[in-house]
């Protein structure tokens, strides 16, 4: 009889776990949630490549006019189609926008929806005046007003996946509103790196001044993603459990090595050797190979940052001040 009892309450603690303690969410980050993973990853590598680039035509516009090519292709090319597949029944996306559904009132996602199919509208009439103007067309003013609708919208599908996130209520450490900043500041770093691999692609272009501008990102970088963890630590006992399963549980490998290591400590090594070398081709040469190095880690770590905020996200269990158990620790 003991026996049974003991079975019993082994079987009732296995079915009704989440009831004590924090679970993790495995809809976006496991199987075929991974496509949500790679598109948000796409989704801010692509945004603020375009974004970045609307502000450095003084620079180059050479640069610049393929800088927000390459970003639009990013997020239609590859954002959107993960998202397109992602969807149960993707032929039927358009259900989520304006006019057809009201939905867009409290759902971010139709939000996002709207949000991404107008930019990708919108940049495509972008490329076409800043292609003009750049070959001599007096339309100055028309691409200008283009320009801003279309940085505004590509500005919002970065960003509404953050919001989205940081709108579940259930997911502490997701429910902050510093994840939208970290997500925003995040992806106009990397498209700051990945403009620089576009100009290093078409030479003849200075990237001096967007290095400088890349290690103040980077340096801003760490500080909102060390605030955001803080702060996790700080929400609640589930929030404690993300924000320590990121550091030293099972996210933190990817964390410490891809976000870490080769999202701000390779880049930022490398940009601070370049500065100090010296002007020789045997210099520049090597320089060259180094930003190329510093790129790839710096796009390395927008994947890994992505993969963390999503592994570690953990549903608040209904008992919240239940222990937890110690196999979770």
């Amino acid at each position: 009889m003991a026996k049974v009892v003991r079975q019993t309450a082994r079987q009732w603690i296995v079915t009704h776990e989440w009831m004590v303690n924090p679970m993790q969410q495995t809809e976006w980050i496991e199987g075929q949630g991974l496509l949500i993973w790679l598109a948000e990853v796409f989704s801010s590598l692509g945004t603020g490549l375009y974004i970045v680039s609307l502000f450095v035509s003084g620079l180059s516009q050479a640069l610049a006019w393929w800088g927000a090519l390459a970003g639009w292709i990013i997020v239609v090319g590859l954002k959107l189609p993960l998202h397109f597949l992602y969807l149960g029944r993707p032929w039927r996306f358009w259900r989520a926008m304006p006019p057809f559904t009201k939905a867009w009132r409290t759902s971010w996602i139709a939000r996002g929806t709207f949000f991404s199919v107008v930019y990708s509208g919108l940049g495509v009439c972008q490329l076409a005046t800043s292609w003009l103007v750049w070959h001599g067309s007096p339309i100055v003013a028309l691409d200008i007003l283009v320009k801003l609708l279309a940085g505004f919208f590509c500005l919002l599908t970065g960003i509404y996946c953050g919001f989205a996130m940081s709108y579940c209520k259930s997911l502490p450490f997701w429910n902050t509103g510093l994840l939208p900043i970290v997500i925003t500041n995040a992806g106009i770093a990397d498209g700051l790196a990945l403009l620089i691999g576009v100009g290093m692609i078409a030479g003849g272009v200075d990237t001096a001044p967007l290095e400088s501008v890349t290690r103040i990102l980077l340096l801003a970088n760490v500080l909102l993603i060390f605030t955001y963890i803080l702060n996790g630590f700080y929400r609640s006992t589930t929030g404690w459990f993300s924000s320590r399963q990121l550091m030293t549980g099972r996210a933190a490998m990817p964390f410490w090595i891809a976000t870490i290591l080769l999202g701000t400590v390779v880049p930022m090594g490398i940009s601070l050797q370049t500065l100090m070398g010296g002007g020789d081709a045997a210099a520049a040469s090597s320089n060259t190979i180094l930003m190329i190095v510093a790129v790839a880690a710096h796009t390395c770590g927008a994947f890994g940052l992505k993969y963390c905020i999503l592994k570690v996200g953990y549903y608040e269990p209904i008992l919240p001040k239940a222990k937890i158990l110690g196999k979770h620790v």
